[in-house]
């Protein structure tokens, strides 16, 4: 599995003592599954062959950042060919389901240039059966344009699929993404040699590595079809570029960011700003940036508008902003652990590296016009989407601190992390949340004891108490946090966390994994376009029941019905009455422990009940 790896990476002892590690990991690893059969313990065999081969790949980097200088054998472009490497496997596992939300759209895009010369897809929609998507249940998006003579085009900007051209005519779906993979590996590189050129030592290098290459969210950007890993690579040549004062290397590496994304002109106007040094060099850039402009307003291809760009109200830019650090689902905190440490490293602006400084500032527009909106969170997507392009830069910032944080909390932020991928790369699907306000350790949690854990986790998609709570933390640790010693207090947390987990909690909201479901169905379906503009709930009819723990006393059930129903709790009925939108009305909860609510007649949407 990392034969190869080590023998790029290693030599002398370091790669003798690996390579018996690795033998002696396929020993436990036959061991384990002697001793598990007999005893009949159920475990999904391809779950624990993904993860024990994650943690594999981890225990490697792990001794190539703690191997003896001397015999590690690292430059940028070895790291890349060991990313490219590893790429090259994550690409069959997340191949298991079909490619989904916008990555079918992408390669129709592609298909549709090179059989039919044009970005018109109304042959593709019509002939889905000999895609190479795999997929025949696709259509129009809502909203994609339609030319005068009836042509269907897609939203997305065409770029990234002329560049899927030579990756699909040589492997048609793998070959596309594996022109994907190929930038992440250049990213790689990239990525390298900016922390060469900021001054950050072999050593932190090759620790943090593996947490930004091979580690959430950009290894599960770099095997499926979606332009933010090359775009990512764009923006990172750009910066080292404008560092560089290298004008050949950042403006066709920010015309192609651009032209990747459109809303990425947000970003590039400001390091155009910031590159102002000489009057021709101020024209060009300001021409590359008028290209993808122009091919915006003067095709169908692309259903943005001016409009997006206007700021939200401040309460919706401290949701978003949060939201994007701290939310369960969809959050930095809870999906990428180590770039807490590039938040952090924000409060000590002056002592970064100007590359950090330079990236960070020049996506303030780009902020400012992101956190507002409901999509911060991805929409249908794998996490933090939005800001995979950024990541090597992040990363910048926590390898600047490298040095300042405690062992146990980079052991920690390890452990995440191979959790993280290992459930990514095994249940592919499962990155595509639907954004209901629950993640999956919540969910699970709440499956196994059906009682409400996702109430612990911040949620900002669906904000709760718990988000109120992580962000005062956030702010107080950002204040006053000299040194990062506080990861003695996980284990207490979690055994806090769990003991109240158990109990009933405020609030049922009774979409959620531990409302047990007798009948009924999901509000709005599980994959309704702009799902988070929908309140969630629970569709019952007559003799549909749900079940939940709940605290004794007065609570207020809201609801929406199109006509009088009525419930039953404990033994007290309760008419509905038809609401315009929703309503709510006051029930009586007879006892704390688990109750059950039954339909009696009628049909209603249960959104949540609130205990008073």
């Amino acid at each position: 599995m990392t034969v190869i790896p080590a023998f790029l990476l290693l030599r002398g002892n370091a790669l003798r003592r690996w390579l018996a590690i690795e033998f002696g990991a396929w020993i436990l690893l036959g061991a384990l599954a002697l001793f598990v059969h007999p005893f009949q313990i159920q475990i999904d065999p391809y779950l624990a062959v993904v993860t024990f081969g994650v943690c594999v790949i981890a225990a490697f980097f792990a001794c190539v950042a703690l191997a003896d200088p001397l015999d590690v054998r690292w430059s940028a472009n070895r790291a890349a060919v060991v990313a490219a490497l590893f790429y090259a496997v994550a690409i069959p596992l997340m191949l298991r389901t079909p490619i989904d939300g916008d990555e079918p759209y992408y390669l129709l895009e592609t298909e549709s240039i090179v059989h039919d010369r044009d970005l018109d897809l109304s042959n593709q929609y019509r002939d889905l059966r000999h895609s190479a998507t795999g997929r025949t249940d696709l259509g129009p998006q809502l909203g994609d344009p339609i030319g005068r003579r009836g042509e269907q085009y897609s939203r997305h900007e065409p770029f990234l699929a002329l560049l899927m051209i030579p990756g699909y005519l040589i492997g048609r779906l793998p070959g596309a993404i594996a022109v994907i993979a190929l930038f992440g590996a250049l990213l790689a590189r990239s990525t390298v040699r900016l922390f060469e050129d900021e001054g950050i030592a072999d050593a932190t290098t090759r620790a943090i590595f593996p947490f930004i290459a091979l580690g959430p969210p950009i290894i599960f950007y770099a095997a499926r079809i979606w332009p933010e890993v090359p775009a990512a690579f764009c923006f990172v040549e750009a910066i080292r570029g404008m560092r560089q004062r290298r004008a050949a290397r950042w403006m066709p590496a920010l015309l192609a960011f651009v032209l990747l994304k459109l809303r990425f002109l947000l970003v590039a106007v400001i390091l155009v700003v910031r590159a102002f040094r000489r009057r021709s060099h101020a024209a060009i850039a300001i021409g590359i940036l008028a290209v993808p402009v122009a091919i915006v307003a003067f095709t169908s291809g692309n259903v943005h508008r001016w409009a997006e760009l206007i700021p939200g109200s401040p309460m919706a830019m401290l949701r978003g902003l949060f939201g994007l650090l701290l939310d369960g689902a969809a959050g930095i905190l809870f999906q990428a652990p180590i770039y807490v440490f590039a938040v952090i490293a924000l409060t000590r602006w002056r002592a970064m590296p100007p590359a950090f400084r330079l990236g960070i500032s020049s996506c303030a527009l780009y902020l400012l016009y992101l956190v507002p909106r409901l999509e911060w969170h991805g929409g249908w997507s794998p996490p933090l989407r939005y800001i995979v392009f950024l990541i090597p830069i992040l990363g910048l910032g926590a390898a600047a601190l490298w040095e300042r944080i405690s062992s146990q909390a980079i052991v920690a932020c390890a452990a995440w992390t191979v959790a993280l991928v290992a459930h990514g790369m095994a249940y592919p699907w499962r990155l595509f949340h639907i954004q209901n306000g629950e993640n999956v350790v919540g969910e699970t949690l709440s499956a196994i004891w059906h009682s409400d854990f996702s109430r612990l986790f911040p949620s900002f998609i669906r904000p709760n108490f718990a988000a109120v709570v992580a962000s005062i933390a956030t702010i107080i640790v950002l204040i006053i946090s000299l040194r990062f010693r506080a990861a003695w207090l996980l284990p207490v947390i979690i055994a806090i966390a769990f003991v109240f987990g158990r109990r009933a909690g405020d609030r049922i909201e009774f979409e959620d994994t531990h409302v047990i479901h007798r009948g009924g169905g999901l509000y709005p379906q599980e994959f309704q376009v702009q799902r988070f503009a929908y309140r969630g709930g629970w569709i019952v009819k007559q003799g549909d029941s749900l079940s939940f723990l709940a605290r004794a006393g007065p609570s207020k059930l809201q609801y929406s019905a199109g006509a009088t129903s009525m419930i039953q709790i404990g033994r007290d009925a309760y008419v509905l009455p038809a609401t315009s939108g929703y309503g709510a009305i006051e029930v009586n909860i007879p006892h704390t422990g688990r109750v059950e609510l039954r339909c009696l007649s009628g049909t209603a949407n249960l959104d949540r009940m609130d205990h008073e």
